[in-house]
């Protein structure tokens, strides 16, 4: 493009000093010739003389004439110029571009302008990201106020309830081992809670802070799968599930081992606790270059659609007492889809048409 300004500008130029020199010329040979053909009424000299005169003449108007015309084009240039840097000193953005003409002052402001605009795009950009780094500061800030509030929520009921066992223990002498019995086991299932609650916050809080520090390796993701399946089998009768699994021996991904385990997990123990089904299914419906696509689904009851969009968020649930009966954090769902996005995949939940929930997520396939 510039390559082409620039011969426009040559050509123009050029023909410009081409004409002037030819119409000079005609000029000059024309008076020449006229005082020629009157030879005999006045001597050659002053002929020639009078002719050098008319042609001096001939060529200063015709400077003149040339000057004015350029002085109408450079002048034309400077207002449009000037237009422009009015408007670039008051910050606006230039959505026409003046009619410059082709010569070298017209270029030069025709790049002035590109350069003003393209800066100009470069500036909304960075403040665009700066606009953005800003609100995402302050969206982290928010969770984490949220998160510590909710924690704080979390622990006063198995602390209030671990405590008051305790002190029923300790400020009755009379009461019975079987009342005993029953309030330390009370008490050590609120502990575990806690436990669990401060492991699931540990999680969500290095995924967030730490994700650059977490090591990725190539990982069995059949193998966490296949372990999982096996803890099943050793709940009590009552809380099993039938894992069916289909997907080859071995799926290899590129990820963290820990995280992994919490995403087949979390989502296992989720359909265990809340599903009403009898069966988990789990298969890897599709595989490409990148990423492996894996199914989870049961067979229960599903949930109502007003919940499916919110069961993703941390602390948020159907059933608030269930789930605190059943020793649930409100963490489960949370932690698999920021395992599932720290991988680079993502996650969708939807109810199922022959019943229950399924989970479609993809895990990016390991490099060879």
């Amino acid at each position: 493009m510039a390559t082409d300004l620039k011969n426009k500008t040559l050509s123009y130029r050029g023909g410009m000093y081409i004409l002037l020199a030819l119409f000079s010329i005609t000029i000059i040979g024309g008076v020449i010739i006229y005082r020629l053909s009157l030879t005999s009424h006045q001597g050659i000299s002053e002929l020639l003389d009078e002719s050098i005169f008319y042609a001096i003449i001939a060529v200063a108007a015709l400077m003149g004439a040339v000057a004015i015309f350029l002085s109408v084009r450079f002048s034309r240039n400077l207002r449009n110029l000037k237009r422009v840097v009015d408007a670039m000193d008051n910050g606006a953005d230039i959505e026409s571009m003046p009619d410059f003409a082709r010569d070298e002052l017209g270029d030069l402001s025709r790049h002035i302008i590109d350069l003003y605009q393209r800066l100009r795009q470069t500036s909304h950009a960075l403040e665009h990201e700066h606009d953005k780094a800003i609100h995402e500061k302050e969206e982290k800030l928010r969770i984490k106020r949220q998160l510590t509030n909710n924690i704080n929520h979390e622990l006063k009921t198995p602390v209030a309830a671990i405590q008051g066992y305790l002190e029923t223990i300790i400020n009755n002498n009379d009461i019975s081992d079987e009342e005993r019995r029953s309030f330390i086991e009370k008490s050590y299932a609120h502990s575990q809670r806690l436990t669990q609650l401060l492991h699931d916050v540990s999680t969500i809080t290095r995924l967030e802070d730490g994700s650059s520090r977490i090591e990725t390796d190539v990982v069995d993701l059949r193998a966490i799968i296949d372990e999982v399946a096996s803890e099943v089998k050793l709940l009590p009768q009552e809380r099993q599930m039938r894992v069916n699994i289909d997907m080859p021996e071995k799926v290899l991904v590129n990820g963290n081992s820990t995280l992994l385990m919490s995403i087949i997990k979390n989502l296992t123990d989720n359909a265990i606790a809340y599903s009403g089904g009898r069966d988990i299914f789990i298969r890897l419906t599709e595989c490409n270059d990148a990423m492996h696509t894996i199914t989870f689904s049961d067979n229960g009851i599903g949930i109502d659609e007003d919940h499916i969009n919110h069961i993703f968020e941390r602390f948020y649930r159907i059933d608030a007492g269930r789930s605190r009966k059943l020793g649930g954090t409100g963490l489960g769902l949370s932690i698999v889809k920021n395992a599932v996005l720290f991988h680079g995949g993502d996650i969708e939940v939807y109810n199922r048409k022959a019943g229950g929930l399924e989970f479609k997520f993809t895990l990016p396939v390991a490099e060879n």
